[in-house]
Order: C-alpha cells, then sequence, then structure tokens
C-alpha cells in the first residue's frame, strides 16, 4: 500500500512538472518602416540583394519562423535606404539572416526528474552591408552592421510557443535601441558620410537635367510666335 501511494505521489509531481502549458501563437505584425526618415545617398540607383540562401535543413530554423529574418531585413533596407542624386550606385546586400538550433545538455539522475530543463538554445544573427560607388571618380565606400540575439527554451515547449520565440527575438533585434534599424543606420551615417544627403535637399530630376519653368513676358512686351509664324492658331482634327 505505501509503495502504491509512493508511485501516485511521485505520478502527481511529474505531471505538476511537465512542459509548459501550450502558449498562444504570436500575433504577427508585417515589418514596416516608412514611417521612420529614410537615409538619403547621393547616389542614382539602390538596390536590395539578398544574399542570404537558407540552408532549410537542420540546426537551420530560419525557414521556419513566422517571419523569416531575411523578410525584415529587405523591408528594412527598402523602406529606409533612398537614392537622391543623379550618378552611382548603391547595394544593399543580405549577408546573413540565420536563425539556429543548439541543443543543451541536459542533467540526469532523479534529480532532473523534478525539474523542467532547458533543452535548446536558439541563436539568431542578422548582418547586412551597404556599398556605394559615388561614379565619376568620387569614390566609394562602405557601411557593416551586425546583430545578433539568444534564447532558450524548455523542454515540451510547443512548436507555437517556439514560434512566439522566435518571433520575439526578431522583433527585438531589429526594432530596439540596440537592434539593427539603429544600428545600420549608425554605421552608415559614420562610414559613408560624404555620400548622406542632407535633409531637407530636393531630390534632383533624373537624368541630372534640371527642370526649368519659362517666366511670364513683362507688362506690354509681345510674347513670341510660335515656330511656323502662326499665333493661336489650333489644329483641326
Amino acid at each position: 500500500m505505501v509503495g502504491r501511494r509512493w508511485v501516485i505521489a511521485l505520478g502527481a509531481v511529474l505531471a505538476g512538472c511537465a512542459g509548459p502549458a501550450e502558449a498562444p501563437r504570436p500575433v504577427i505584425r508585417p515589418f514596416d518602416y516608412s514611417h521612420l526618415t529614410p537615409i538619403k545617398l547621393d547616389v542614382a540607383t539602390v538596390e536590395v540583394v539578398d544574399q542570404w540562401v537558407p540552408p532549410r535543413a537542420p540546426p537551420h530554423v530560419d525557414h521556419r519562423a513566422p517571419i523569416e529574418p531575411r523578410e525584415a531585413l529587405r523591408r528594412m533596407l527598402a523602406d529606409r535606404v533612398q537614392a537622391w542624386g543623379n550618378r552611382g550606385r548603391a547595394r544593399a546586400l543580405i549577408t546573413e539572416a540565420s536563425l539556429v538550433e543548439q541543443p543543451l545538455p541536459r542533467e540526469g539522475g532523479l534529480g532532473a526528474m523534478f525539474t523542467t530543463q532547458q533543452s535548446e538554445r536558439y541563436v539568431l544573427t542578422l548582418s547586412v552591408r551597404l556599398e556605394v560607388e559615388g561614379g565619376e571618380g568620387r569614390g566609394g565606400g562602405s557601411a557593416q552592421a551586425t546583430v545578433t540575439r539568444s534564447r532558450t527554451v524548455a523542454e515540451g515547449t510547443s512548436l507555437a510557443a517556439r514560434e512566439a520565440v522566435w518571433y520575439e527575438m526578431l522583433r527585438s533585434a531589429m526594432d530596439d535601441p540596440q537592434g539593427m534599424n539603429v544600428e545600420f543606420e549608425f554605421q552608415v551615417r559614420r562610414a559613408l558620410r560624404p555620400f548622406i544627403v542632407p535633409e531637407g535637399t530636393p531630390r534632383p530630376p533624373p537624368g541630372g537635367t534640371i527642370e526649368t519653368q519659362e517666366l511670364a513676358p513683362p507688362p506690354g512686351a509681345t510674347a513670341p510666335a510660335p515656330a511656323g509664324g502662326t499665333l493661336g492658331t489650333v489644329p483641326v482634327r
């Protein structure tokens, strides 16, 4: 009888030490930086190049995240980097957007049966590089920004709960004060200062031409006749 009670009590304790309750799936908000002041470069074109090819095999899980890290980087670069000149070019490169799962060592023995252990660590690495070619002897330059985040999860964590962790990691890595959005702008303004266009500078017209507007003739002056010698003639169709 005593042995049976001990087994029942042990079962109750183990049930209480089971994995965490099912977490609700995260509310996914798309990344959008169009409301922020853009980084205007004195170049004619800006190209966003995604060089990161997801391995789509363990230990990589970035392709399983609610929003792939490279999609967030692509959105940031497209929204924030703008061409504001008529010569030269810039390339915004996504060099890494990985999310890697690392198994953690677990304790053994009877004591481990009464604790919920951390079973995996996830490491997120985001890296981008902005390269500028000034053209016409202006030289060029580049700026690099890298951000990492890591989180652990307990054994028995559901897929929905892991997705929530991955999404929170990406949000933090992109948007917090030490995140990619801030770090990228800091590195660009530090390393590419000669190519930053001051705020308030109007965007030049395509091709470098200057838009002109004819002035009205002074009072009493006779307006020149149109080419061909006719004045005020409307062609009849």
